[in-house]
Formats: structure tokens, sequence, C-alpha cells
């Protein structure tokens, strides 16, 4: 199921745009899911919260509050990965959108022409790329329980603090809900994960450096490491700035 978001401050547009663009994913035999935004701000805080994730995101450049451009530069800070192409009533703003590294521009004059062949190479680039996605039952503010993806790379670690489960991600810390942390270290033990306590998983990508009683990530965060496992970490860290630099 790819997660397709297209955010655009005219309704009536979007309404139009819908079955366009659901005829063209019947074609290509994929599943999809349509989120459609009419206020940037309710898609930024969506994206950040990964509710869900979105493979695939179509910008119009001319919005009130914040055009797609400002949108696209603050959701590149949290993602490089998802594909993104901008929808513009100007054809001449393509010059000035290269920097967001984009996959498509689509004037909207030309739109159902170019649609096709536009959303046919994203589907192609996000299915090439294949980050792995997962899928987790986390606990809201509001203390009802929703359901997140986030790609395999943006888990930096998962621990256990007074028999609740936390996900520590890129962007943001979530309360799981329904999970165990020794299952959880059985799961991803195939994954680049590493249980370094009892309490916690690390994805082996974030580790800084390995000493005497604990782990230092890259971002300075310090966790508690387990002296019976020391030595197998330092290992398998090892390997992996090995493979990095192709000793």
């Amino acid at each position: 199921m790819l997660n397709i978001a297209f955010c655009d401050d005219d309704r009536e547009f979007l309404d139009k745009l819908t079955p366009m663009v659901k005829t063209i994913f019947n074609s290509l035999k994929r599943n999809v899911s349509i989120h459609l935004f009419t206020d940037a701000r309710e898609l930024i805080k969506k994206f950040e919260q990964y509710k869900p994730y979105y493979d695939i995101l179509f910008l119009d450049i001319d919005m009130p509050i914040i055009n797609g451009k400002e949108v696209a530069r603050i959701l590149r800070i949290n993602d490089k990965k998802f594909k993104l192409a901008f929808i513009t009533a100007f054809e001449e703003e393509a010059l000035n959108t290269f920097q967001f590294d984009v996959s498509g521009f689509l004037p909207k004059t030309l739109l159902e022409e170019r649609l096709p062949m536009v959303i046919e190479r994203m589907v192609r680039a996000v299915e090439e790329e294949n980050p792995q996605i997962q899928v987790f039952r986390v606990k809201t503010a509001e203390d009802s329980i929703s359901t997140i993806k986030v790609p395999l790379n943006d888990i930096i670690y998962i621990e256990s603090v007074n028999r609740k489960i936390y996900l520590h991600t890129k962007r943001k810390i979530f309360l799981l809900h329904g999970y165990q942390i020794s299952a959880l270290a059985e799961q991803y033990d195939d994954f680049g994960f590493v249980s370094i306590h009892r309490t916690c998983i690390l994805n082996l990508k974030y580790i800084y450096s390995v000493d005497e009683i604990d782990v230092r990530l890259d971002d300075g965060t310090v966790l508690p490491l387990s002296r019976r496992k020391r030595q197998s970490i330092l290992d398998k860290f090892l390997e992996t700035v090995c493979e990095a630099v192709e000793c």
C-alpha cells in the first residue's frame, strides 16, 4: 500500500483530481491510500507524526500562509526519501524548485497529459528504493490507540522504562502499545539492531562509540551498556564501521 498526499488550498481542484489519480493507480495495479490537505500546516503536523508515512507527495506552490516551497523545505528536514512533485499554474516556477529534490513538475494546464507519466516514474522510484516500512501501534496524548508507519532506518532505539515501551525515531518519541521488549529484540535481531541491555535495543547505524559501561550515539545520547554484552556489541559495531569504509 502506497500512501499519497496532495496539498492544495483549492478543494474543488482536489476533488476533481482524486478520481483521475485513482484511475492511474488502478491502471498500474497498485494499492494506494490518498490523503488530501487544503491546509499545509495540517500536512506538516501529520508528516512529523508518521500518520501516515507518505511515499509520494504533491504540493501546490502558490498557497496562502505557507507556500509549497516552504512546506517542502520543512518536510525535507525530516525526510529525504519521499518523492515530491510540485503542482502550479505558473510553469516558470520550475526553475526555482530543484533544491527540494523534485521528482516531477506539473503545470495545472497540462495536468491530465503529464500526471500519468509522473506518477508512474515516482512509483517506480519508491519501489526501487524500497525503504522497509515498520508498522506500530502507539498510544496518543489523548490516551487512544493509533497506528503509524515508520521507515526502518528512522528507528534509533527502543527502550523499556517502568514497563512502558518507547520508540525513539529521528522525528519523535512514541509510546508503544501492546509490545514486549524481549519480543522486539528477537524481531529486530536480523535488521541491524542489537540488544545493548535487557531494557534497550539499538540500531547499529546510530552508534558513535562503545565505551566500558555505555554506548554513545551520534546525537550525543548516552545509553547504558550491559558488561556481558559489551564485546559482542563492539564486534558488531566494528563490522559496521568496516563495511562503511570498505575495510
